[in-house]
């Protein structure tokens, strides 16, 4: 059998095979997976999140392209008829998501977390095993994104008729880059041209620059947001005592009462308050966190507004949902448990307060040497799509690797600045060593670690792995998932983290 000729049927005869295959099946099938990613996403994602979705697309893959594809040497001996082209050719049907920044391609991946890993789940789901990380692992031409095979099944003449579809999410600037060097038109066997080969990769590598820039600006930016929600009561009522009692509202700062109302009546996880903050001002304009209505304060906007409601404490304050202490997000597994409280506290005392449900995760079903995922981190997960779901070995090393960064810089405090720089030091140093450690891990970790107001030494790995589960563990008691009461579960998560 030649490379050329694959089955034994003239062009016009596939050609008609396609034709009817195209409309009975694929184009069912990508208006059913659109859909269905779309609903995903929608469900998943916040508002605020899913503006950082710059752009959708799907397509079928033509009958040309799919023919000069399915005859290339390396599908000889797998296509011998048509009706073999679907299930060796993965991209017939294929999506793909335009994101801002390189943390959104993260946040796809996470809100797809809740899609199922077998086609008994449901009619979209995704077979992990095709996962494809090119942002991590680029290919030799430069080409960055992350691909995975999403499946649905349409039905024709009364039979469900299974269907691959190839899902690429990239940035703007990876999307930018493969139409620049129109990446899928050159997708070919045999070398390119050397020159084009070397002008690919440099502007690739100069986009991915420009990505890590990015981030860090969008980064900067968040913290600005997050600074909008974060001066303290105090500060307020010092700079103008007329706020205390009476705040000025305007009709208009009553419908964004009602608004907010809305929104914390069909939470169904806890939410950020910058989160809230920015979902107000596109509503109502930027300007309003000049005074907030005349209640100076997002938080006390807040708690006018929602006088029952509950703020979590922290660095990153959280609004819970209606009767969130008495009923845990959906899929956590909840249990009571009457063990005393553990020894571990903070400054602030959040960790032993008696006012903490005793309702935890059931960790149970961890192994002894803490390396499974718990409960309360997918949970956590839920809550701030940031966190990493890591193994304890990964745990490990993206400690030592921080570990180093930081000794590398110094006594200092936290600002973007640090972050970044710790962070890209990780990122750079690991991966000459063959350790992959993520960017956006070690920023995580850097962030939830170094000291915000005075400099202190540097922490070395030990130390680093326990204050992050420290201050982790603080959180998921102040969330509600993992009750300051349940020594066996915190103990278990400490395992997991490697602390």
């Amino acid at each position: 059998m030649s490379a050329t000729t694959i089955f034994a049927l003239s062009y016009d005869e596939y050609g008609a095979w396609y034709d009817a295959y195209r409309t009975n099946v694929l184009e069912p099938a990508l208006d059913r997976a659109s859909a269905e990613l779309d609903r995903e996403l929608v469900d998943v994602l916040s508002d605020r999140d899913l503006s950082r979705l710059r752009n959708a697309t799907g397509r079928v893959k033509s009958k040309r392209r799919t023919w000069r594809k399915v005859r290339q040497p390396r599908y000889a001996g797998r296509v011998n008829s048509p009706a073999d082209i679907p299930s060796v050719v993965d991209d017939l049907v294929g999506l793909r998501i335009t994101c801002t920044n390189l943390r959104d391609i993260e946040m796809v991946e996470t809100a797809l977390e809740t899609v199922p890993r077998s086609p008994d789940g449901g009619r979209l789901w995704i077979d992990a095993a095709t996962e494809r990380d090119y942002v991590v692992e680029p290919k030799e031409s430069g080409y960055r994104g992350w691909h995975v095979n999403l499946n649905v099944s349409v039905e024709v003449d009364g039979v469900e008729v299974p269907v691959t579809c190839e899902l690429q999410v990239r940035t703007l600037l990876q999307d930018s880059w493969g139409e620049l060097t129109h990446e899928d038109t050159y997708s070919k066997d045999g070398a390119l041209p050397p020159l084009v080969e070397v002008l690919s990769k440099r502007m690739a590598d100069l986009f991915a620059t420009l990505d890590d820039i990015a981030e860090d600006l969008r980064s900067e930016l968040d913290r600005i947001d997050e600074a909008v929600v974060a001066r303290s009561s105090d500060e307020a009522s010092n700079s103008d005592q007329a706020a205390s009692d009476e705040p000025i509202l305007s009709e208009q700062g009553a419908d964004a009462t009602t608004f907010l109302i809305e929104r914390w009546e069909n939470l169904d996880r806890p939410t950020d308050l910058a989160v809230l903050a920015w979902a107000l001002q596109t509503e109502f304009g930027a300007e309003i966190s000049d005074e907030w209505f005349g209640h100076r304060t997002f938080k006390r906007f807040i708690t006018h507004a929602l006088p029952e409601s509950e703020i979590t404490t922290g660095r990153q304050a959280f609004l819970l949902p209606a009767g969130f202490a008495d009923d845990l997000p959906d899929g956590s597994d909840a249990k009571e448990t009457d063990e005393p409280v553990g020894d571990e506290h903070t400054s602030d005392g959040s960790i032993n307060d008696d006012s903490i449900s005793d309702d935890s995760i059931d960790d149970d079903e961890e192994d002894q040497n803490g390396a499974a995922i718990p409960d309360a981190a997918l949970v956590l997960r839920r809550v701030d799509r940031a966190f990493p779901l890591l193994d304890t070995e990964q745990w490990n090393v993206l400690y030592e690797e921080v570990a180093e960064s930081w000794r590398r810089t110094g006594a200092t405090v936290q600002s973007a600045a640090v972050i970044s720089r710790i962070a890209r030091s990780t990122r750079d140093r690991s991966e000459a060593k063959g350790r992959a450690v993520s960017r956006r891990h070690a920023a995580y970790v850097a962030r939830a670690v170094l000291p915000t107001d005075e400099a202190i030494a540097p922490l070395d790995a030990a130390q680093i792995a326990d204050a992050f589960a420290t201050t982790t563990l603080t959180r998921l008691a102040d969330l509600r998932i993992l009750g300051g009461r349940n020594r066996k579960g915190r103990a278990s998560f400490r395992r997991w983290l490697g602390a």
